[in-house]
């Protein structure tokens, strides 16, 4: 889940930044809660596009295991089985406590808990009709009391109530009760019920009436739904949201289902018609348009023909005028309660004149196009079949293939469920593939389909593919659309903006908006977040295929080339604003053939790196893969600094390795010592320091080697740093000073800040407080010099650090907080952390516990998030010692054992200081 979906949900009308801290501490408890649980890693940051991702079974939530007991109820019932259905219904109803989502806000949560409420009556509903049918009238009774208390206007639960009463033998109060409620109902809903004293069957969606037989016209009752699917898996919450539009009165009596190319629409809408039958008395009509097939789409005029006929209206009777047809369908379906479902569509004017006009009778489309005209002119309802989730592909996978194979190789079976991207038809093309060769292992097929899986035939016409399926709806699709479509085949990544299409395409990025937009409303692409677009899997790896095997060659490498040009050189621009001091990479393209992104404000620059984080590794490892490896190594070292600031650093760490292959087989000299650098960099911030000397020494040595004196200044002060980090702090003097020499004589102010900061940090440790303090306002007054906002606020927490050390709380707490203040500019949380744990630490000895408490618990939050060990052991001593002062002293000795855990998993030799603290606390609060 996005980070700005939690914000909305949870603080409505906030911002992000203004909620991050508290939505780290939320983070961090519910990672303490499933760490208790038995859960350590369910939750994770999902780098690239700032969100959340839980990774738990469903059957550990109460809310999916409430559904999974209501679909299986709802089939028991279907079967007769009251006993069974009343079991799992008694079982799923007890799992509710309270009112859903209490504590949720806004539009959304009002929709999601309504959702969830009615999904609770309609449990109850049906537990209480099995208990009727179970002759347990006297238990239906008690359930349904409460429930007529809440919702009495609901037609059901009264005509439930009515019939228990009367089965009780309470017959006089069943009449007395249904004239209430139909005075109640008719007096607040302006019309009558359906509900009377003669009837009191179960409810239908549409109100009983004759059907018409004027003017000759027969009344014959047709069947043309296609066969229901016996394993039809998955889609219960759907179904379930169908049988309410259905139901309800206040919606138009159309609706219309929509989705991608094989995601199994028709399949749904059958299902759901047979299941619900007997609501449709009157019989079921069904066309397939063949929008998206081999033969030209129906007209609506030869469609009407054929319901006229399927009617019982002679074939020599149907009038020749299609006006004339029109009105004799309408006419007949008029008062009949039948199920229209119009199938394949193509648009909202090849359904509009096939949809009876009748109250009566309802009709369902179905499109592989969102039909917006239906929704916008007449007000229907939609809904989009999405692909399985996990658990529904593997149960239709078991249930084709069967349960022994399954179980046999549960890996496998992982494997082939993600292989069918949730998609039914694939599924059942990987499980009839697997079922005719019984004595194939499931790993050796699972590798075979994963390379032919879009041409295996899914049935005896050999048409039936993916690659026909898909090819049905890209060949609807007008010249430019389908180009896009093409060229999005080229794109590496998983979200893509227009911008980014706009280079593939070659177009301007209004009109490549319009063209997505168009592909969205076919189901080609999805819209993912605001301006970004996602396609399929399996649809990617279709037009990829096309594209690899039939697109010209010149053409794919241009624009590839454009692609890449976009991204270094919108890379390079964001840069400008996040990193002002730093120079470009060198040997950059003309930006001649594409327009890179220009942004107004740092912020915007921010938000484009994080919203590419999760694509770049693909994109850096395509263009190594298709020939541009110079493109590659620039992107990594243009943005790698970026990427420092926040989040796990494994996708930086990975990026620059694939960086490093790339500019070594480019012949880059510069660009590998470069790499050679940031690589190490990574290693380094990862407390990783034996890697990271090998690669700075690397880098180093290639620097001398080439006369890169500047690469080689910065390696010198890198490797100063880890004798600083691993106790040889003469050694890091000697080199620092050798460094600073350097800097100042090649003018490069950056290198000598950082060194004067390192200075510092040495003479700290060496307890030479006014040396250090010295060093830390040189280096200051360096990066004012050079404008660096982000090397200013690291030298004020340092100072803080140092007024802390030295005895000044009060300084310390100033100084930190000036930090934090100025953090929502440069949003470094590696930074942001240490200012917070400083803070924290300044506020415990001035007595603040409360504060303290507060700014420790988040500085913890926050190197989670950074995924860094060291960092939220310094934030737990501090919490530590916090609790135990408060008298805390069983949770302070558990958060020094957590923090003594994640030094020693680490390896961590560089504080032990922080060790010996954390020793102290726990063997204090460990006596008391």
């Amino acid at each position: 889940m996005r980070v700005e979906t939690i914000v909305e949900l949870l603080w409505p009308n906030r911002t992000v930044d203004a909620c991050r801290s508290l939505l780290y501490t939320l983070a961090s408890r519910l990672r303490a809660a499933l760490r208790a649980a038995g859960l350590p890693e369910a939750l994770e940051r999902v780098p690239g596009v700032n969100a959340y991702r839980l990774d738990v079974e469903p059957a550990l939530v109460d809310y999916h295991r409430f559904r999974r007991l209501t679909a299986e109820a709802r089939e028991a019932a279907e079967r007769n089985q009251n006993d069974r259905c009343i079991a799992l219904l008694t079982t799923a109803v007890q799992l509710w406590r309270h009112d859903p989502l209490p504590e949720l806000h806004g539009a959304r949560c009002e929709h999601l808990r309504r959702d969830m409420q009615e999904q609770l009556l309609t449990a109850e509903k049906l537990l209480a009709a099995s208990e009727l049918a179970d002759g347990q009238h006297d238990r239906a009774l008690i359930r349904l009391e409460p429930l007529i208390a809440d919702n009495q206007l609901d037609e059901t639960l009264a005509r439930l109530q009515a019939t228990a009463l009367h089965n009780v033998g309470r017959t006089h109060d069943a009449r007395q009760f249904i004239a209430a409620f139909r005075r109640r109902y008719r007096r607040t809903m302006r019309t009558d019920p359906h509900l009377d004293i003669a009837e009191l069957s179960p409810p239908s969606p549409i109100s009983r009436r004759n059907s018409p037989t004027d003017e000759g016209e027969t009344a014959a009752v047709p069947r043309q739904l296609p066969h229901d699917v016996p394993d039809f898996t998955g889609h219960t919450d759907l179904l379930s949201e169908l049988d309410m539009l259905a139901t309800d009165n206040g919606t138009p009596n159309v609706i219309a289902l929509a989705g991608m190319p094989g995601v199994g629409k028709t399949a749904f809408a059958t299902r759901w018609g047979h299941h619900r039958r007997d609501w449709f008395p009157d019989g079921q009509l069904y066309l397939n348009a063949e929008a998206h097939s081999q033969v030209s789409p129906v007209r609506p005029e030869d469609a009407l023909r054929r319901f006229l006929v399927s009617l019982g209206v002679p074939a020599d009777r149907v009038p020749a005028d299609p006006m004339q047809r029109g009105e004799m369908y309408h006419r007949l379906l008029s008062e009949r309660r039948m199920l229209v479902v119009l199938d394949n569509i193509l648009d909202s004017d090849q359904a509009q004149q096939l949809i009876p006009r009748s109250a009566t009778s309802l009709t369902i489309v179905i499109s592989r196009n969102r039909l917006s005209g239906l929704s916008v002119r007449h007000g229907v309802r939609s809904l989009t079949i999405t692909p399985l989730p996990y658990d529904d592909r593997q149960t239709l996978l078991t249930r084709i293939i069967g349960s022994h194979r399954a179980r046999a190789e549960p890996a496998a079976m992982h494997t082939l469920g993600l292989l069918s991207g949730g998609l039914p038809i694939a599924l059942r093309i990987i499980g009839e593939h697997v079922a005719a060769q019984p004595r194939a292992a499931l790993s050796d097929l699972a590798d075979e389909l994963g390379n032919r899986l879009l041409d295996i035939d899914g049935d005896d016409s050999d048409e039936l593919t993916l690659r026909t399926v898909f090819a049905w709806s890209v060949n609807a699709l007008a010249p430019l659309p389908a180009r896009l479509f093409w060229s999005l085949g080229r794109f590496p990544g998983t979200t893509i903006g227009a911008a980014a299409a706009s280079a593939l395409l070659e177009a301007e990025p209004v009109v490549t908006e319009r063209v997505l937009d168009r592909l969205a409303r076919a189901h080609l692409v999805n819209h993912d977040a605001v301006g970004r677009y996602r396609m399929h899997d399996l649809l990617h790896r279709y037009a990829s295929d096309r594209d690899r095997l039939d697109g010209p060659t010149d053409e794919r490498r241009a624009a590839l080339r454009r692609l890449f040009d976009w991204y270094l050189l919108t890379a390079v621009n964001a840069v400008r604003w996040l990193e002002p001091q730093r120079p470009a990479v060198p040997d950059l393209p003309e930006a001649t053939a594409v327009r890179p992104t220009e942004f107004p404000a740092e912020g915007d620059a921010l938000h484009w790196c994080e919203a590419e984080r999760s694509n770049l590794p693909s994109v850096v490892q395509a263009a190594a893969r298709e020939g541009f490896p110079r493109h590659a190594w620039q992107i990594v070292d243009t943005l790698h600094e970026v990427y420092d600031r926040s989040g796990p650093q494994h996708d930086v760490r990975d990026m620059l390795k694939l960086a490093l292959a790339a500019a070594t087989a480019d012949g880059h000299l510069l660009g590998r010592t470069g790499t050679l650098a940031n690589l190490g960099a990574v290693y380094y911030a990862s407390h990783d320091y034996q890697h990271a000397s090998d690669l700075f020494t690397q880098a180093l040595n290639l620097a001398v080697e080439c006369g890169f004196a500047e690469i080689e200044l910065a390696c010198l002060h890198n490797l100063a740093s880890i004798h600083l980090r691993t106790g040889r702090i003469a050694t890091a003097v000697d080199v620092f000073n050798q460094v600073l020499q350097g800097c100042r004589a090649a003018g490069n102010s950056t290198g000598e800040a950082f060194t004067l900061h390192h200075l510092g940090e040495a003479h700290r440790q060496l307890a030479r407080y006014e040396e250090a303090r010295r060093f830390y306002q040189q280096a200051l007054a360096v990066w004012d010099q050079v404008g660096s906002l982000r090397g200013r606020i690291l030298n004020h927490v340092r100072l803080a650090e140092l007024s802390a050390q030295t005895g000044h709380p009060e300084a310390a707490l100033a100084q930190a907080q000036v930090a934090l203040d100025l953090h929502g500019r440069v949003n470094d949380d590696v930074i942001r952390c240490d200012a917070l744990v400083v803070a924290a630490e300044a506020r415990l000895r001035m007595g603040q516990h409360r504060n303290c408490l507060a700014e420790a618990t988040l500085a913890r939050a926050v190197g989670e998030e950074l995924a860094d060990p060291v960092r939220q052991a310094r934030a737990l001593a501090v919490l530590a010692e916090a609790l135990a002062s408060a008298g805390n002293h069983r949770t302070a000795h558990a958060r020094c054992r957590e923090a003594l855990d994640l030094l020693e998993h680490t390896g961590e030799r560089e504080h032990p200081g922080v060790v010996n603290r954390l020793l102290a606390i726990a063997a204090d609060t460990a006596r008391t």
